[in-house]
């Protein structure tokens, strides 16, 4: 009897042990599927974090290389119109230049003109003052008539 109740006992608990076993492995395949689950769901987290910090800083670039190429341009553009100032008043210093040079000799030529008349006049007075007074000399030492 004790023998029979060992075996109804031993019976008795490898029947209880299975279904335990076998709900043991069902709930680790579960716990396992839903491992893998999360665990492929924070993959494609990771990757689509990836990508979109990849995607952000990309735009970060193209914007900054945007903001240089428009600023080299506005500075070529100031030094441009900056040169063409320099070049309009270099062109302008040189017209007033020209101007000036040309007014010079101009004044110079009618200064120039207005000596010789005035040297002119000047030498015909001298010479007629001189005549006027050689005459008074010879009519003064003239013995008379």
């Amino acid at each position: 009897m004790v023998r029979n109740l060992i075996r109804f006992g031993l019976a008795l608990g490898i029947g209880t042990a299975a279904p335990v076993v076998l709900a043991d492995n069902a709930v680790t395949d579960t716990a396992n599927q839903a491992a893998d689950t999360t665990k492929n769901a924070a993959g494609s987290a990771a990757d689509a974090t990836k990508d979109t910090a990849q995607s952000a800083g990309d735009t970060a670039n193209k914007a900054a290389s945007s903001t240089s190429d428009a600023a080299k341009n506005m500075g070529d553009k100031a030094s441009d119109t900056a040169g063409d100032a320099a070049n309009k008043t270099k062109d302008t210093a040189k017209s007033a230049g020209d101007a000036t040079q040309d007014a010079a000799k101009q004044g110079y030529d009618s200064t120039k003109d207005a000596a010789n008349k005035a040297g002119g006049a000047t030498e015909d007075a001298a010479k007629s003052a001189g005549q006027k007074t050689d005459d008074a000399y010879r009519g003064a030492t003239r013995p008379a008539d």
